[in-house]
Protein backbone atom coordinates (compact mmCIF):
# COMPACT_ATOMS: atom_id res chain seq x y z
CA UNK A 1 0.00 0.00 0.00
CA UNK A 2 2.77 2.39 0.98
CA UNK A 3 4.66 1.69 -2.25
CA UNK A 4 1.55 2.54 -4.32
CA UNK A 5 1.20 5.82 -2.48
CA UNK A 6 4.85 6.56 -3.12
CA UNK A 7 4.46 5.82 -6.84
CA UNK A 8 1.41 8.07 -7.02
CA UNK A 9 3.13 10.89 -5.23
CA UNK A 10 6.28 10.69 -7.33
CA UNK A 11 4.52 11.32 -10.65
CA UNK A 12 5.71 14.32 -12.64
CA UNK A 13 2.64 16.56 -12.41
CA UNK A 14 4.24 19.33 -14.47
CA UNK A 15 4.72 17.01 -17.45
CA UNK A 16 0.97 16.48 -17.57
CA UNK A 17 0.28 20.19 -18.03
CA UNK A 18 -0.64 21.35 -21.55
CA UNK A 19 1.95 23.22 -23.61
CA UNK A 20 -0.05 26.45 -23.50
CA UNK A 21 0.02 26.49 -19.70
CA UNK A 22 3.72 25.69 -19.57
CA UNK A 23 4.44 28.56 -21.97
CA UNK A 24 2.36 30.83 -19.77
CA UNK A 25 4.46 29.85 -16.75
CA UNK A 26 7.71 30.38 -18.68
CA UNK A 27 6.56 33.86 -19.71
CA UNK A 28 7.05 35.05 -16.11
CA UNK A 29 10.76 34.11 -16.14
CA UNK A 30 13.67 36.06 -17.62
CA UNK A 31 14.18 34.65 -21.10
CA UNK A 32 17.64 33.27 -20.29
CA UNK A 33 16.13 31.19 -17.46
CA UNK A 34 13.19 30.11 -19.61
CA UNK A 35 15.64 28.96 -22.29
CA UNK A 36 17.58 26.85 -19.77
CA UNK A 37 14.52 24.60 -19.31
CA UNK A 38 15.10 23.21 -22.82
CA UNK A 39 17.57 20.69 -21.38
CA UNK A 40 14.93 19.08 -19.14
CA UNK A 41 13.40 16.86 -21.82
CA UNK A 42 12.64 16.72 -25.55
CA UNK A 43 9.19 18.20 -24.95
CA UNK A 44 10.72 21.35 -23.41
CA UNK A 45 13.18 21.91 -26.24
CA UNK A 46 10.90 24.04 -28.38
CA UNK A 47 8.50 25.51 -25.81
CA UNK A 48 10.44 28.78 -25.86
CA UNK A 49 9.26 29.28 -29.42
CA UNK A 50 5.73 29.89 -28.13
CA UNK A 51 6.41 31.95 -24.99
CA UNK A 52 4.41 35.21 -25.42
CA UNK A 53 6.73 37.38 -23.28
CA UNK A 54 10.45 38.03 -23.81
CA UNK A 55 12.53 39.58 -21.03
CA UNK A 56 16.10 40.13 -22.22
CA UNK A 57 18.67 41.82 -19.97
CA UNK A 58 22.45 41.92 -20.26
CA UNK A 59 22.89 44.88 -17.88
CA UNK A 60 23.29 42.54 -14.89
CA UNK A 61 26.38 41.02 -16.54
CA UNK A 62 27.79 44.16 -18.21
CA UNK A 63 29.70 45.83 -15.36
CA UNK A 64 33.00 47.76 -15.34
CA UNK A 65 34.54 45.48 -12.66
CA UNK A 66 34.52 42.58 -15.12
CA UNK A 67 37.10 44.19 -17.37
CA UNK A 68 36.70 45.36 -20.95
CA UNK A 69 37.48 42.02 -22.65
CA UNK A 70 35.01 40.08 -20.51
CA UNK A 71 32.27 42.66 -21.08
CA UNK A 72 32.76 42.57 -24.84
CA UNK A 73 32.54 38.77 -24.79
CA UNK A 74 29.31 38.90 -22.79
CA UNK A 75 27.81 41.51 -25.13
CA UNK A 76 28.63 39.32 -28.13
CA UNK A 77 27.19 36.25 -26.42
CA UNK A 78 24.04 38.16 -25.50
CA UNK A 79 23.51 39.33 -29.08
CA UNK A 80 23.89 35.78 -30.41
CA UNK A 81 21.42 34.52 -27.80
CA UNK A 82 18.81 37.13 -28.76
CA UNK A 83 19.30 36.33 -32.46
CA UNK A 84 18.67 32.62 -31.77
CA UNK A 85 15.53 33.36 -29.71
CA UNK A 86 14.19 35.61 -32.46
CA UNK A 87 14.86 32.98 -35.09
CA UNK A 88 13.26 30.26 -32.96
CA UNK A 89 10.06 32.24 -32.43
CA UNK A 90 9.76 33.37 -36.04
CA UNK A 91 6.58 35.38 -36.60
CA UNK A 92 4.63 34.03 -33.62
CA UNK A 93 2.44 36.68 -31.93
CA UNK A 94 4.19 38.47 -29.06
CA UNK A 95 2.55 40.19 -26.11
CA UNK A 96 5.52 41.77 -24.30
CA UNK A 97 9.11 42.55 -25.24
CA UNK A 98 11.50 43.91 -22.60
CA UNK A 99 15.08 44.74 -23.56
CA UNK A 100 17.86 46.17 -21.38
CA UNK A 101 21.30 46.42 -22.95
CA UNK A 102 24.33 48.57 -23.71
CA UNK A 103 25.27 49.24 -27.31
CA UNK A 104 28.15 50.81 -29.20
CA UNK A 105 28.14 53.20 -32.12
CA UNK A 106 26.13 50.87 -34.38
CA UNK A 107 22.52 50.39 -33.20
CA UNK A 108 21.43 48.37 -36.25
CA UNK A 109 21.34 45.03 -34.40
CA UNK A 110 19.13 46.36 -31.60
CA UNK A 111 16.93 48.21 -34.09
CA UNK A 112 16.49 44.95 -36.00
CA UNK A 113 15.14 43.23 -32.87
CA UNK A 114 12.79 46.12 -32.10
CA UNK A 115 11.43 46.29 -35.65
CA UNK A 116 10.97 42.51 -35.69
CA UNK A 117 8.80 42.48 -32.56
CA UNK A 118 6.78 45.40 -33.92
CA UNK A 119 6.03 43.33 -37.05
CA UNK A 120 4.87 40.53 -34.73
CA UNK A 121 2.23 42.81 -33.18
CA UNK A 122 3.83 43.32 -29.77
CA UNK A 123 1.51 44.99 -27.25
CA UNK A 124 3.96 45.99 -24.49
CA UNK A 125 7.41 47.38 -25.35
CA UNK A 126 9.91 48.17 -22.59
CA UNK A 127 13.31 49.48 -23.74
CA UNK A 128 16.35 50.55 -21.75
CA UNK A 129 19.20 51.36 -24.12
CA UNK A 130 22.49 52.60 -22.67
CA UNK A 131 24.88 54.10 -25.19
CA UNK A 132 27.85 56.45 -25.28
CA UNK A 133 26.53 57.66 -28.60
CA UNK A 134 23.25 59.25 -29.61
CA UNK A 135 20.56 56.63 -30.02
CA UNK A 136 17.40 57.77 -31.83
CA UNK A 137 14.34 55.65 -31.21
CA UNK A 138 13.31 53.91 -34.47
CA UNK A 139 10.46 56.05 -35.91
CA UNK A 140 8.32 52.98 -36.51
CA UNK A 141 7.93 52.54 -32.73
CA UNK A 142 5.80 55.70 -32.65
CA UNK A 143 3.70 54.54 -35.59
CA UNK A 144 2.57 51.18 -34.21
CA UNK A 145 -1.13 50.40 -34.01
CA UNK A 146 -0.80 47.43 -31.64
CA UNK A 147 1.15 49.03 -28.77
CA UNK A 148 -0.76 49.30 -25.50
CA UNK A 149 2.23 50.10 -23.27
CA UNK A 150 5.49 51.84 -24.20
CA UNK A 151 8.33 52.39 -21.73
CA UNK A 152 11.50 54.05 -22.99
CA UNK A 153 14.57 54.96 -20.97
CA UNK A 154 18.31 55.05 -21.22
CA UNK A 155 21.22 57.47 -21.17
CA UNK A 156 21.08 61.19 -21.95
CA UNK A 157 21.74 60.37 -25.59
CA UNK A 158 18.39 58.58 -26.03
CA UNK A 159 16.42 60.81 -28.39
CA UNK A 160 13.02 60.88 -30.02
CA UNK A 161 13.16 62.40 -33.48
CA UNK A 162 10.54 64.84 -34.67
CA UNK A 163 8.23 63.00 -37.06
CA UNK A 164 4.86 61.37 -37.43
CA UNK A 165 3.18 59.82 -34.41
CA UNK A 166 0.25 57.43 -34.36
CA UNK A 167 -0.38 55.22 -31.35
CA UNK A 168 -4.16 54.70 -31.29
CA UNK A 169 -4.21 51.91 -28.65
CA UNK A 170 -1.49 53.19 -26.33
CA UNK A 171 -2.69 53.44 -22.71
CA UNK A 172 0.62 53.67 -20.82
CA UNK A 173 3.60 55.84 -21.77
CA UNK A 174 6.76 55.99 -19.62
CA UNK A 175 9.63 58.24 -20.67
CA UNK A 176 12.84 58.47 -18.64
CA UNK A 177 15.84 60.66 -19.48
CA UNK A 178 14.60 61.19 -23.04
CA UNK A 179 15.50 64.12 -25.26
CA UNK A 180 13.06 65.57 -27.79
CA UNK A 181 15.75 67.55 -29.59
CA UNK A 182 16.11 71.31 -29.88
CA UNK A 183 12.42 71.97 -30.56
CA UNK A 184 11.22 70.12 -27.46
CA UNK A 185 7.71 71.42 -26.84
CA UNK A 186 6.01 70.98 -30.24
CA UNK A 187 7.05 67.35 -30.88
CA UNK A 188 6.18 66.38 -27.30
CA UNK A 189 2.72 67.96 -27.60
CA UNK A 190 2.30 66.21 -30.95
CA UNK A 191 3.23 62.85 -29.40
CA UNK A 192 0.69 63.18 -26.58
CA UNK A 193 -2.07 64.24 -28.97
CA UNK A 194 -1.37 61.15 -31.12
CA UNK A 195 -2.19 58.83 -28.20
CA UNK A 196 -5.98 58.90 -28.26
CA UNK A 197 -6.41 56.20 -25.58
CA UNK A 198 -3.60 57.32 -23.24
CA UNK A 199 -4.46 56.84 -19.55
CA UNK A 200 -1.07 56.94 -17.77
CA UNK A 201 1.89 59.22 -18.46
CA UNK A 202 5.17 58.96 -16.52
CA UNK A 203 8.07 61.31 -17.28
CA UNK A 204 11.26 60.97 -15.23
CA UNK A 205 14.44 63.10 -15.46
CA UNK A 206 12.88 65.38 -18.02
CA UNK A 207 14.53 68.68 -18.92
CA UNK A 208 12.09 71.11 -20.51
CA UNK A 209 13.31 74.37 -19.01
CA UNK A 210 14.77 75.39 -22.40
CA UNK A 211 11.54 74.65 -24.28
CA UNK A 212 9.44 77.61 -25.34
CA UNK A 213 6.46 75.81 -23.88
CA UNK A 214 5.36 72.45 -22.55
CA UNK A 215 1.79 71.31 -22.92
CA UNK A 216 0.25 68.11 -21.55
CA UNK A 217 -3.12 67.94 -23.26
CA UNK A 218 -5.23 64.78 -23.33
CA UNK A 219 -8.90 64.11 -22.53
CA UNK A 220 -8.20 60.44 -21.75
CA UNK A 221 -5.34 60.80 -19.23
CA UNK A 222 -6.13 59.55 -15.72
CA UNK A 223 -2.68 59.40 -14.06
CA UNK A 224 0.34 61.66 -14.61
CA UNK A 225 3.74 61.52 -12.87
CA UNK A 226 6.33 64.11 -13.92
CA UNK A 227 9.77 64.64 -12.42
CA UNK A 228 11.83 67.36 -14.07
CA UNK A 229 15.53 67.26 -13.32
CA UNK A 230 16.85 70.76 -13.97
CA UNK A 231 16.76 73.15 -10.99
CA UNK A 232 18.70 76.15 -12.29
CA UNK A 233 16.13 77.69 -14.63
CA UNK A 234 12.40 78.40 -14.49
CA UNK A 235 10.47 76.77 -17.35
CA UNK A 236 8.96 79.43 -19.58
CA UNK A 237 5.45 78.04 -19.93
CA UNK A 238 3.75 74.86 -18.65
CA UNK A 239 0.13 73.94 -19.39
CA UNK A 240 -2.15 71.07 -18.44
CA UNK A 241 -5.41 70.34 -20.20
CA UNK A 242 -6.38 67.02 -18.65
CA UNK A 243 -10.05 67.21 -17.62
CA UNK A 244 -10.30 63.53 -16.61
CA UNK A 245 -7.07 63.27 -14.64
CA UNK A 246 -7.58 61.77 -11.15
CA UNK A 247 -3.95 61.46 -9.92
CA UNK A 248 -1.05 63.89 -10.34
CA UNK A 249 2.53 63.64 -9.11
CA UNK A 250 4.45 66.73 -10.18
CA UNK A 251 8.02 67.76 -9.31
CA UNK A 252 9.42 70.74 -11.17
CA UNK A 253 10.93 74.19 -10.81
CA UNK A 254 8.19 76.83 -10.74
CA UNK A 255 7.38 78.04 -14.23
CA UNK A 256 7.20 81.65 -15.31
CA UNK A 257 3.56 81.07 -16.19
CA UNK A 258 0.87 78.39 -16.36
CA UNK A 259 -1.42 79.57 -19.16
CA UNK A 260 -3.88 76.69 -18.77
CA UNK A 261 -4.43 74.34 -15.84
CA UNK A 262 -7.44 72.07 -16.28
CA UNK A 263 -7.72 69.43 -13.54
CA UNK A 264 -11.51 69.24 -13.27
CA UNK A 265 -11.56 65.60 -12.05
CA UNK A 266 -8.40 65.59 -9.93
CA UNK A 267 -8.71 63.64 -6.68
CA UNK A 268 -5.12 63.24 -5.45
CA UNK A 269 -2.04 65.37 -6.03
CA UNK A 270 1.58 65.21 -4.87
CA UNK A 271 3.16 68.62 -5.41
CA UNK A 272 6.93 69.09 -5.42
CA UNK A 273 7.28 72.58 -6.86
CA UNK A 274 10.55 74.33 -6.05
CA UNK A 275 12.37 77.60 -6.64
CA UNK A 276 15.76 77.90 -8.32
CA UNK A 277 18.80 78.02 -6.00
CA UNK A 278 19.17 81.77 -6.64
CA UNK A 279 15.51 82.36 -5.77
CA UNK A 280 15.86 80.27 -2.61
CA UNK A 281 18.90 82.28 -1.56
CA UNK A 282 17.06 85.57 -2.05
CA UNK A 283 14.00 84.29 -0.21
CA UNK A 284 15.94 83.05 2.82
CA UNK A 285 18.34 85.97 3.01
CA UNK A 286 17.70 87.73 6.33
CA UNK A 287 18.32 91.20 4.93
CA UNK A 288 15.73 90.62 2.22
CA UNK A 289 13.25 89.24 4.75
CA UNK A 290 13.67 92.25 7.03
CA UNK A 291 12.95 94.48 4.07
CA UNK A 292 9.72 92.65 3.33
CA UNK A 293 10.88 90.32 0.55
CA UNK A 294 7.72 88.40 -0.36
CA UNK A 295 7.97 87.43 -3.98
CA UNK A 296 10.47 85.57 -6.12
CA UNK A 297 11.11 87.11 -9.50
CA UNK A 298 10.45 85.26 -12.72
CA UNK A 299 8.08 82.58 -11.38
CA UNK A 300 4.43 82.38 -10.40
CA UNK A 301 2.72 79.25 -9.05
CA UNK A 302 -0.66 80.87 -8.33
CA UNK A 303 -2.48 79.61 -11.44
CA UNK A 304 -1.14 76.09 -10.95
CA UNK A 305 -2.26 75.95 -7.32
CA UNK A 306 -5.67 77.30 -8.31
CA UNK A 307 -5.90 74.45 -10.80
CA UNK A 308 -5.38 71.76 -8.12
CA UNK A 309 -7.69 73.29 -5.51
CA UNK A 310 -10.43 70.66 -6.04
CA UNK A 311 -8.32 67.72 -4.79
CA UNK A 312 -9.37 65.53 -1.86
CA UNK A 313 -5.86 64.28 -1.00
CA UNK A 314 -2.68 66.35 -1.32
CA UNK A 315 1.00 66.00 -0.50
CA UNK A 316 3.19 69.12 -0.30
CA UNK A 317 6.98 68.92 -0.24
CA UNK A 318 8.81 71.34 2.03
CA UNK A 319 9.98 73.17 -1.09
CA UNK A 320 6.38 73.52 -2.27
CA UNK A 321 5.46 75.00 1.12
CA UNK A 322 8.13 77.62 0.52
CA UNK A 323 6.80 78.22 -2.99
CA UNK A 324 3.41 79.07 -1.49
CA UNK A 325 5.09 81.80 0.53
CA UNK A 326 7.13 83.42 -2.21
CA UNK A 327 5.74 82.40 -5.62
CA UNK A 328 1.97 82.85 -5.29
CA UNK A 329 1.28 86.36 -6.53
CA UNK A 330 -2.40 85.77 -5.87
CA UNK A 331 -3.80 84.54 -2.57
CA UNK A 332 -3.52 80.85 -1.72
CA UNK A 333 -6.76 79.27 -3.04
CA UNK A 334 -9.46 77.67 -0.92
CA UNK A 335 -9.37 73.85 -0.93
CA UNK A 336 -13.01 73.08 -0.20
CA UNK A 337 -12.75 69.36 -1.04
CA UNK A 338 -9.46 68.65 0.71
CA UNK A 339 -9.85 66.09 3.51
CA UNK A 340 -6.33 64.59 3.68
CA UNK A 341 -3.17 66.73 3.68
CA UNK A 342 0.46 65.66 4.12
CA UNK A 343 3.16 68.31 4.58
CA UNK A 344 6.88 67.58 4.44
CA UNK A 345 8.89 69.82 6.77
CA UNK A 346 12.46 71.05 6.70
CA UNK A 347 14.53 72.97 9.24
CA UNK A 348 15.41 75.52 6.54
CA UNK A 349 11.80 76.24 5.56
CA UNK A 350 9.54 78.37 7.74
CA UNK A 351 5.80 77.89 8.08
CA UNK A 352 4.71 81.34 7.00
CA UNK A 353 2.28 80.01 4.38
CA UNK A 354 0.97 77.10 6.49
CA UNK A 355 -1.56 79.03 8.63
CA UNK A 356 -3.17 80.53 5.53
CA UNK A 357 -3.20 77.17 3.77
CA UNK A 358 -4.86 75.36 6.68
CA UNK A 359 -7.31 78.18 7.20
CA UNK A 360 -8.31 77.66 3.54
CA UNK A 361 -9.05 73.95 4.10
CA UNK A 362 -12.48 74.15 5.78
CA UNK A 363 -13.20 70.42 5.53
CA UNK A 364 -9.80 68.98 6.34
CA UNK A 365 -10.04 65.79 8.43
CA UNK A 366 -6.52 64.33 8.44
CA UNK A 367 -3.31 66.34 8.73
CA UNK A 368 0.05 64.56 8.48
CA UNK A 369 3.45 66.14 9.09
CA UNK A 370 6.45 64.36 7.61
CA UNK A 371 8.92 65.43 10.25
CA UNK A 372 8.24 68.36 12.55
CA UNK A 373 10.89 70.89 11.63
CA UNK A 374 10.57 74.56 10.83
CA UNK A 375 12.89 77.40 9.98
CA UNK A 376 13.17 80.49 12.16
CA UNK A 377 11.12 83.36 10.81
CA UNK A 378 13.40 86.20 11.86
CA UNK A 379 10.46 88.58 11.48
CA UNK A 380 10.27 90.11 14.93
CA UNK A 381 9.87 93.52 13.29
CA UNK A 382 6.42 92.31 12.19
CA UNK A 383 3.73 93.07 14.77
CA UNK A 384 1.86 89.88 13.88
CA UNK A 385 4.80 87.81 15.11
CA UNK A 386 5.93 89.84 18.12
CA UNK A 387 2.47 90.15 19.62
CA UNK A 388 3.57 89.37 23.17
CA UNK A 389 5.66 91.76 25.24
CA UNK A 390 7.11 88.79 27.09
CA UNK A 391 8.59 87.21 23.99
CA UNK A 392 12.35 87.05 23.93
CA UNK A 393 12.82 87.23 20.21
CA UNK A 394 16.53 86.57 20.16
CA UNK A 395 18.66 84.08 22.01
CA UNK A 396 22.02 84.61 23.63
CA UNK A 397 23.79 84.71 20.29
CA UNK A 398 21.49 87.44 19.05
CA UNK A 399 20.99 85.85 15.65
CA UNK A 400 18.26 83.25 16.11
CA UNK A 401 14.60 84.16 16.28
CA UNK A 402 12.80 82.36 19.09
CA UNK A 403 9.26 83.29 18.05
CA UNK A 404 7.00 80.31 17.51
CA UNK A 405 5.83 79.72 13.92
CA UNK A 406 2.22 79.19 14.99
CA UNK A 407 1.88 82.40 17.02
CA UNK A 408 0.39 85.56 15.59
CA UNK A 409 -2.32 83.77 13.59
CA UNK A 410 -3.90 81.39 16.14
CA UNK A 411 -7.21 81.16 14.28
CA UNK A 412 -5.85 78.44 12.00
CA UNK A 413 -5.65 76.15 15.01
CA UNK A 414 -8.60 77.26 17.12
CA UNK A 415 -10.98 76.89 14.19
CA UNK A 416 -9.33 73.81 12.68
CA UNK A 417 -11.71 70.99 11.67
CA UNK A 418 -8.89 68.42 11.75
CA UNK A 419 -9.84 65.17 13.53
CA UNK A 420 -6.70 63.11 12.96
CA UNK A 421 -3.17 64.47 13.37
CA UNK A 422 -0.16 62.30 12.55
CA UNK A 423 3.53 63.11 12.80
CA UNK A 424 5.93 60.86 10.91
CA UNK A 425 9.61 60.86 11.96
CA UNK A 426 8.77 62.56 15.25
CA UNK A 427 11.96 63.01 17.25
CA UNK A 428 14.18 63.14 14.20
CA UNK A 429 16.86 65.63 15.20
CA UNK A 430 18.00 68.46 12.95
CA UNK A 431 20.86 70.90 13.48
CA UNK A 432 18.94 72.74 16.21
CA UNK A 433 20.29 71.69 19.60
CA UNK A 434 16.83 72.16 21.15
CA UNK A 435 15.02 70.37 18.33
CA UNK A 436 13.30 67.80 20.52
CA UNK A 437 12.01 70.54 22.80
CA UNK A 438 10.75 72.49 19.79
CA UNK A 439 8.86 69.46 18.47
CA UNK A 440 7.27 68.59 21.81
CA UNK A 441 6.34 72.22 22.37
CA UNK A 442 4.57 72.25 19.01
CA UNK A 443 2.62 69.05 19.78
CA UNK A 444 1.48 70.52 23.08
CA UNK A 445 0.28 73.63 21.33
CA UNK A 446 -1.70 71.53 18.85
CA UNK A 447 -3.37 69.67 21.71
CA UNK A 448 -4.18 72.87 23.56
CA UNK A 449 -5.58 74.68 20.52
CA UNK A 450 -7.28 72.26 18.09
CA UNK A 451 -10.83 71.62 19.34
CA UNK A 452 -11.88 68.75 17.03
CA UNK A 453 -8.95 66.39 17.43
CA UNK A 454 -9.96 62.77 17.99
CA UNK A 455 -6.65 61.06 17.41
CA UNK A 456 -3.01 62.15 17.53
CA UNK A 457 -0.37 59.63 16.49
CA UNK A 458 3.34 60.32 16.89
CA UNK A 459 5.59 57.89 15.04
CA UNK A 460 8.66 58.34 17.20
CA UNK A 461 12.03 57.89 15.51
CA UNK A 462 13.87 56.38 18.48
CA UNK A 463 15.47 53.12 19.57
CA UNK A 464 15.05 53.78 23.29
CA UNK A 465 12.02 52.61 25.21
CA UNK A 466 12.44 55.37 27.80
CA UNK A 467 12.04 58.06 25.14
CA UNK A 468 8.44 56.99 24.58
CA UNK A 469 7.73 57.13 28.31
CA UNK A 470 9.24 60.59 28.66
CA UNK A 471 7.16 62.07 25.84
CA UNK A 472 3.99 60.32 27.01
CA UNK A 473 4.50 61.56 30.57
CA UNK A 474 5.13 65.08 29.32
CA UNK A 475 1.86 65.04 27.40
CA UNK A 476 0.10 63.71 30.48
CA UNK A 477 1.16 66.83 32.40
CA UNK A 478 -0.77 69.20 30.12
CA UNK A 479 -3.22 71.32 32.10
CA UNK A 480 -5.52 72.07 29.17
CA UNK A 481 -6.62 70.04 26.16
CA UNK A 482 -8.88 71.60 23.53
CA UNK A 483 -10.60 68.34 22.58
CA UNK A 484 -11.92 66.20 25.47
CA UNK A 485 -12.22 63.08 23.29
CA UNK A 486 -8.70 63.07 21.89
CA UNK A 487 -6.68 59.83 21.98
CA UNK A 488 -2.91 60.14 21.69
CA UNK A 489 -0.52 57.40 20.65
CA UNK A 490 3.27 57.47 20.72
CA UNK A 491 4.58 54.67 18.54
CA UNK A 492 8.04 53.43 17.65
CA UNK A 493 8.58 50.85 14.93
CA UNK A 494 12.08 50.16 16.24
CA UNK A 495 10.71 49.11 19.62
CA UNK A 496 7.37 47.79 18.33
CA UNK A 497 5.46 49.18 21.27
CA UNK A 498 2.83 51.87 21.58
CA UNK A 499 2.05 54.12 24.53
CA UNK A 500 -1.45 55.58 24.57
CA UNK A 501 -2.58 58.74 26.32
CA UNK A 502 -6.30 59.50 26.61
CA UNK A 503 -7.91 62.83 27.30
CA UNK A 504 -10.99 62.86 29.49
CA UNK A 505 -13.86 65.33 29.79
CA UNK A 506 -13.83 64.80 33.54
CA UNK A 507 -10.32 66.17 33.97
CA UNK A 508 -8.48 69.21 32.73
CA UNK A 509 -5.56 67.26 31.35
CA UNK A 510 -4.83 63.81 30.01
CA UNK A 511 -5.16 60.37 31.52
CA UNK A 512 -2.22 58.07 30.84
CA UNK A 513 -2.78 54.32 30.82
CA UNK A 514 0.56 52.71 31.54
CA UNK A 515 -0.11 49.47 29.72
CA UNK A 516 1.90 48.87 26.58
CA UNK A 517 1.08 46.64 23.69
CA UNK A 518 2.73 45.53 20.46
CA UNK A 519 1.92 47.69 17.46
Amino acid sequence: MSSKRMDSGSKDIISNLPDALLCHVLSFLPTTEAASTSVLAKRWRFLLAFVPNLDLDNMIYDRPKMGRRKRLELRKSFKLFVDRVMALQGNAPLKKFSLRCKIGSDPSRVNGWVLKVLDRGVEELDLYIASEYEYPLPPKVLMTKTLVSLKVSGTDEFTIDVGEFFLPKLKTLHLSAISFGDEGGPPFAKLISACHALEELVMIKMMWDYWEFCSVSSPSLKRVSIDCENIDENPKSVSFDTPNLVYLEFTDTVAVKYPKVNFDSLVEASIGLRMTPDQVFDARDLVNRHHGYKRCKGANAADFMMGVCNVKTMYLSSEALEVLTFCCKKAIPVFNNLIHLTVETDERVDWESLPILLKNCPNLETLIFEGLHYGDLNQCFDKDYSFKDTNECYGDQGDTCQCKPWYGTPVWLSSSPVKILKVLKFGQISSYKDDMERQTDLIEHFLESMPNLEQVILFYDTTYDDDLKIVSTQLQMLEKVASPKCKIQVISDNISYSFTVYSSSSTKGLNFFKDTFPV
